[in-house]
């Protein structure tokens, strides 16, 4: 298998670098006319894929939608996983793991062993025990040839405050997270690596921390239903071009929820996406 960043870039040049964001709520459930079962998310989430005809770099389930419903819900997460790998479609799982020492190489082994049925391409992750705890979790994604996006900046307001901090040294919490990962990457190789970032369409310092992950793929969530635009991310991350992936996730159903809707929604999204190259 090839790297996760040659996969991605193979990817994201066919397709665009939109990431669809697979995120089967009790509400839009409903607003598609499904049930707010295991099964209503697994029909969400195979609609948006055939919507598109599979003609996605990647998607981005949010794993605590399946997880609610137990263990239906993560048997109906590992087969959406499998379904989209298999058609050639880039999953990262929106999990936001981290942990230390043999719990978090438990949670790498779940989604990068080759053995695991929730096997995927790349998983979400904080650093908030410690960037070095997540040595281990890295080491095993790398190994199998996966990707890991460390939370540097949430969309979310409520993380400004943390995420800004200052260190000891001067750095933000932010700044400081995107050197070690920087750092890290540049152990793997030149070029882009494998330790991707979260960046938040909507940060004002979007940009500054942009241009601190020079070799980072950086996941923009805060398009749509968040406020921000593709032309934002544009603005405010001019340096990623080529490496920043918009995540759009209840903003698909903008034109409805039908097959044929999305499909609309989808292939207009990848367009403007495609002014992000």
């Amino acid at each position: 298998m090839s790297t996760f960043a040659a996969r991605l870039q193979q990817a994201i040049a066919q397709h665009s670098p939109l990431c669809v964001g697979i995120d089967p709520s009790a509400s839009l459930l409903k607003s598609c006319g499904l049930p707010d079962t295991a099964e209503g998310a697994f029909e969400f989430g195979k609609r948006v894929l055939e919507a598109a005809q599979y003609e996605l770099s990647i998607i981005k389930p949010q794993v605590a939608f399946f997880e609610r419903f137990g263990s239906s819900g993560i048997r109906v997460l590992e087969e959406l996983t499998k379904l989209s790998r298999s058609r050639g479609v880039m999953v990262l799982s929106d999990a936001k793991r981290g942990d230390i020492d043999t719990t978090a190489e438990a949670y790498a082994e779940a989604y990068f062993s080759p053995s695991s049925p929730l096997r995927t391409d790349a998983l979400t992750t904080h650093a908030y025990l410690g960037f070095e705890a997540l040595e281990k979790f890295l080491a095993i994604a790398l190994r199998n040839d996966g990707g890991v996006f460390v939370v540097v900046r949430s969309s979310n307001p409520e993380g400004r405050e943390l995420q800004q901090a200052r260190l000891q040294n001067g750095e933000s919490v932010a700044a400081n997270l995107s050197r070690l990962i920087t750092e890290r990457n540049a152990r793997v190789g030149s070029g882009l690596g494998p330790i991707g970032a979260v960046v938040g369409a909507t940060c004002e310092d979007a940009a500054e921390t942009a241009d601190q992950l020079p070799s980072s793929f950086i996941l923009a969530p805060g398009v749509g239903a968040q406020g921000a635009t593709i032309q934002d991310v544009l603005r405010r991350m001019p340096a990623a071009r080529g490496r920043v992936l918009p995540n759009v996730s209840r903003a698909i159903l903008a034109n409805g929820s039908t097959e044929s809707d999305i499909r609309t929604t989808i292939r207009a999204m990848q367009e403007q996406a495609k002014q992000l190259l």
